[in-house]
Formats: structure tokens, C-alpha cells, sequence
């Protein structure tokens, strides 16, 4: 097995266990490559499901598509889902090789590549490093170190962390009125420039706060404000608007939502950006006392929080 110079690895003893279950997913496969391909795959991510078992992560293996019949005999996949983090590629690696291989179809929805490298007799696999970005081909000295890869799991679980506490916090918008902004809400011209204000505020408004929102943490994170804007109707209704505009460029990507939903959760307004907008919005009306929910969602990834009027 080649050695890495000044990078620290793993290795895992490839048990009864784990040819097992590498035998129970390549067997009645008739094309003899594949089935080797399916029980290399395999004992790749029971190495690295190993090892982040025993570094304290939670994995669910289960709900990885390396454990789904179908999706194994259609695809090269070696997935892990990492509870609360997303979904790992374990790229398998033979004993003589100098670099890892990761297949075309597995280049998104990853938030990252692990090389497995196993020896000669297939008795032990050792974890080499990983990647962030998707290459055909990464040479073993590119691959940063495993300290790196517990350092980056460390901080993705966290923001995750942070991000479902922030959506599960009810704001209270009838507040804003009287001068109570919740924790979190700035005001709009702190988080967008002079430009995108003069776009998205023609009309004068009671009060407007907004907050920013990351998303997509695993198609290349990107950055939208959420702007509310709170209109008195009457003593017992309000009107609401909503937008999404984006941070640090002039336009959305193209499937950016925003999605209105009552209490339990049912949409009842939803609208998507298409090519070249620069903000979307969705405006209602609401009773005092009255909750509803918005959500941004981008690809595979969302975010909903709580109001209440």
C-alpha cells in the first residue's frame, strides 16, 4: 500500500461483517465488474461509516443510496448519509494506486469525496483523506487530512445546528409595530445595497426587517436576504410582503422559492425566480394573533420560520 507523507490515516480491519454485507449487495449481479465494483463500493463506506461512528458523528446508512438494490446496479455509489450534515462519497482505491477515482454522477449532492485505500488480501481498508471538489481524478497529495475532514464535519453539523434552532424560533411580527424587533432582524439597508433598495422600496412602509438566509450547502452555498414588510390595514388585520433578494449579486439563481404556509404548515402561496430576476416576492394579509410560515428553499435545501401577527 503507498504511504502518504505527513498525513496522518486511518485503517479499519475489514470484518466477517463487512464482507458480508459487501457480498449480500454484489451478489446476483451477472457482470463480473460490476459486482466487483458493488463490493469494493461497499466495503468502502462500512470502512468510512467506521470510522465517524467511532469519531461520535451519527451516520444512516440505511437511507444512503449504496444500500439501494436498484440504485447500486445503475450507478457507481458509494453514498453515506451523516445525520444533520449530508451525504459523503467513499471513493474506493486499490492497493497500488497514487490517486482516487470519483465517477461523473456521484459530482453533486456531496459535501465531500473519502479515499479508501485497501490492501492486498481486502483484510483491512485505510482512510487516506478527503476532498471537497469533484475531480475525474485527485492525487493522493491533494487530499487534505483527516484532522481537516473532523474539522469540516465539526463546523457543517454546527451551522445546521444553528439554522434549525433559528427556524424553530416563532417570530412575533405584530411586535415590529410597537417598536419590539425580534433578535436576529436587521434593518434593510444593513444587509442590501443602495442599488437593490431603490429596485425593491418604491412605496413608504410601516416597518421592515430582514435577515440573511444560507442555503444549499451542498449545490455550492449561496446567500438571499429575507425581507418582511409590515403594512397597518386596520386595528385587526395587517398586510404582509414578502421577499427574497439576493447577497453579494444583482440576481437570484434561476428556482429560488418562497412558499407561504398557514399554521400547520399547508402552502398557500408560493412563487419560484426565473432567470435574470432580481428579487420575488408574495404579499397577504393577516389577523392579529393569527401564525404563518415562510420558507426559502433552493434545490434540496429550505429553511422555514414561524410569525406570528
Amino acid at each position: 500500500m503507498k504511504s502518504i507523507t505527513n498525513k496522518q490515516t486511518f485503517t479499519v480491519p475489514l470484518s466477517f461483517e463487512a464482507h458480508a454485507i459487501a457480498q449480500e449487495y454484489s451478489q446476483g449481479i451477472s457482470n463480473l465488474d460490476k459486482a466487483k465494483q458493488v463490493y469494493l463500493n461497499t466495503l468502502a463506506v462500512y470502512t468510512v461509516d467506521y470510522y465517524l461512528r467511532l469519531m461520535g458523528f451519527k451516520t444512516d446508512w440505511n437511507k444512503s443510496d449504496s444500500r439501494n438494490h436498484l440504485a447500486i446496479k445503475l450507478m457507481d455509489v458509494a453514498d453515506l448519509e451523516v445525520q444533520n450534515i449530508g451525504k459523503l462519497e467513499c471513493c474506493p482505491v486499490l492497493p497500488e494506486a497514487e490517486s482516487c477515482d470519483i465517477p461523473l454522477e456521484v459530482w453533486e449532492d456531496r459535501i465531500g469525496y473519502v479515499a479508501v485505500q485497501f490492501n492486498s488480501d481486502l483484510k483491512e481498508a485505510t482512510i487516506l483523506g478527503f476532498t471537497r471538489q469533484a475531480a475525474a481524478e485527485v492525487s493522493f497529495n491533494e487530499l487534505q487530512s483527516l484532522e481537516d475532514f473532523l474539522v469540516y464535519l465539526s463546523q457543517l453539523e454546527k451551522v445546521e445546528f444553528i439554522q434549525e434552532a433559528e427556524s424553530s424560533s416563532l417570530v412575533k411580527v405584530g411586535q415590529w409595530l410597537e417598536g419590539f424587533v425580534d433578535a436576529g432582524w436587521q434593518k434593510i439597508d444593513e444587509i442590501l445595497n443602495p442599488e437593490q433598495l431603490g429596485l425593491a422600496f418604491m412605496s413608504v412602509i410601516s416597518i421592515t426587517r430582514g435577515q440573511k438566509i444560507d442555503l444549499g450547502m451542498q449545490l455550492g452555498k449561496i446567500s438571499v436576504a429575507l425581507v418582511v414588510k409590515i403594512i397597518v390595514a386596520n386595528e385587526a388585520e395587517v398586510d404582509i410582503l414578502t421577499q427574497v433578494h439576493p447577497m453579494g449579486e444583482i440576481v437570484l439563481p434561476e428556482g429560488v422559492k418562497l412558499i407561504i404556509g398557514d399554521e400547520s404548515g399547508e402552502v398557500v402561496l408560493e412563487v419560484a425566480s426565473r432567470a435574470e430576476d432580481n428579487w420575488i416576492q408574495l404579499e397577504f394579509s393577516a389577523e392579529l394573533g393569527e401564525k404563518f410560515k415562510i420558507t426559502v428553499a433552493y434545490g434540496e435545501s429550505e429553511l422555514t420560520k414561524e410569525f406570528e401577527v
